[in-house]
């Protein structure tokens, strides 16, 4: 899930619904962007793969906006230790539906916790949305790029519960918003191509985001 909303299920009778959307990520995460579309169309040319879209749209993705966001559960920094295979996965809705998606699954380490229970030196699985499973290939845009992931990134995720969906063997997690820690500074990557409105990523002081964030343990966001 992520700073990205479905139009459908908005209505207070599909909450269920909404709920179940949000947590395989009818928002913003994940997905191929640019170049690996371009690949991922090549690789699929030959073989008998099943494409399915998200059509999500974007919403504002700034540090204000992600620290505000009701839904984000599990808000914390990690670090990234690996990824494994892209895995298919499915859900059922409130009105007989199935809603398809492809993730790679991202096992990130808890750093350091801003909002949930999760413990510290734990390692989670994040959903990093979009890819290549079981002749399902799962298309989504304005999603954090599969570079965001990589080993050993410093990340700082406001994510969705930590459970399990319909079909899903183990628990995991999907972003609401996504920030990278670069230095001495905090760049929004909950988008690949930048901020949610085309322009620049958003970045900001990381002593002054952290602060922000450490201010959630209180119950409030300054």
């Amino acid at each position: 899930m992520s700073a990205v909303r479905s139009k459908r299920h908005s209505t207070p009778a599909r909450v269920a619904a909404l709920l179940a959307l949000a947590a395989l990520g009818a928002t913003a995460c994940a997905g191929t962007g640019g170049e690996s579309r371009d690949r991922a169309a090549e690789q699929d040319a030959g073989d008998a793969v099943r494409v399915v879209s998200g059509h999500p749209y974007a919403v504002d993705s700034s540090p204000a906006a992600a620290l505000a966001f009701p839904m984000n559960e599990n808000v914390f920094e990690g670090t990234v230790v690996a990824t494994r295979p892209d895995v298919y996965a499915k859900d059922l809705l409130d009105d007989g539906s199935a809603f398809e998606v492809v993730y790679t699954p991202v096992v990130v380490r808890v750093d350091e916790v801003h909002k949930g229970h999760l413990k510290e030196g734990s390692e989670v699985v994040v959903r990093s949305m979009g890819g290549t499973a079981d002749g399902v290939r799962y298309e989504i845009e304005e999603a954090p790029a599969k570079k965001t992931f990589r080993k050993g990134a410093s990340l700082v995720v406001f994510g969705s519960a930590y459970e399990k969906v319909d079909s899903e063997k183990a628990p995991a997690m999907t972003p609401n918003f996504l920030y990278r820690e670069t230095g001495d500074t905090v760049v929004d990557a909950t988008y690949a191509d930048g901020a949610h409105d085309g322009g620049p990523a958003d970045r900001m002081d990381r002593g002054k985001f952290l602060g922000k964030l450490r201010s959630l343990k209180g119950g409030t966001a300054s």
